[in-house]
């Protein structure tokens, strides 16, 4: 974990996905295929290939599991607030808590927006969450390589579109 400063707030943000608990883990990764709202169609087609290999193979559970991930992550965009923010907001801890009765826990929806409240009064800016929630994902490629691949289509996109202009 490293250290970086909200305003005046110390906040420790985990490196790796092995920094961070199971439950903390396992919300990150549904609330992150949000990054690219109404599921596009190569997000999708990863998870359909996932659950069909898994099918395939005969690992049902396996394959249920990745459905299920993949329903959390669709019933998650109705939620109001941004999901690079929560992905953000999971990662990190302030000194003021009590670590290890954060990390056993599976915070609900109400503490990460208390949290994401605190730190956008302090100065949050967009630019230090999506760099040190990339960092993260990139820390873990074995996880997010999906993700990350995605973003970078969507960047090269975007600066093909700007150079038409």
């Amino acid at each position: 974990m490293k250290t970086i400063d909200i305003g005046d707030l110390k906040v420790m943000v985990c490196e790796h996905k092995g920094d961070m608990r199971y439950h903390r883990f396992v919300k990150f990764k549904q609330y992150a295929p949000q990054f690219w709202e109404k599921m596009d169609s190569p997000l999708f087609e990863s998870y359909f290939e996932r659950i069909k290999d898994h099918f395939d193979k005969g690992e049902f559970t396996n394959a249920l599991i990745k459905l299920l991930d993949y329903r959390v992550a669709l019933n998650n965009i109705a939620n109001s607030y941004d999901a690079w923010g929560v992905c953000f907001a999971l990662i990190t801890e302030t000194d003021c808590e009590n670590v290890d009765a954060k990390f056993d826990k599976d915070p609900n929806d109400a503490e990460i927006k208390a949290r994401l409240k605190i730190y956008s009064e302090k100065g949050l800016l967009a630019e230090t969450v999506k760099e040190h929630v990339l960092a993260f994902m990139s820390a873990s490629p074995e996880t997010f390589q999906d993700h990350l691949i995605h973003y970078a289509s969507q960047l090269m996109t975007g600066e093909m579109l700007k150079s038409e202009v």
